[in-house]
């Protein structure tokens, strides 16, 4: 008995579809120095597509290192990768930093 309350569980949890991913879920973007960081954001801006900022040293490291050690990661919604990869090649290019 106690096999089918799991079976009618995982069936529950299944029908909600939890896993999915959804439209707005961040996905990862491109990686740029503080330096460039403009180009990116204004990149961004010109296609109207939402970001998220994250810079990776933290705020004690880049105040210790200096400001312009500093490297963001960029998050857009999912439904917008496609637009936004259009024009990505030349950003690329412009920033100069290697993406993983």
């Amino acid at each position: 008995m106690l096999r089918f309350k799991f079976l009618k569980r995982w069936a529950k949890n299944a029908e909600n579809d939890e896993d999915r991913a959804h439209p707005d879920q961040p996905v990862y973007f491109i990686s740029a120095p503080m330096v460039w960081s403009a180009h990116v954001e204004s990149h961004l801006e010109e296609l109207k597509i939402p970001y998220l900022k994250r810079g990776r040293k933290g705020a004690a490291l880049a105040i210790e290192l200096g400001a312009g050690t500093e490297i963001y990661d960029y998050f857009i919604p999912r439904q917008a990768a496609a637009r936004a990869s259009e024009g990505v090649d030349e950003l690329r290019k412009l920033i100069g930093f290697e993406q993983p």
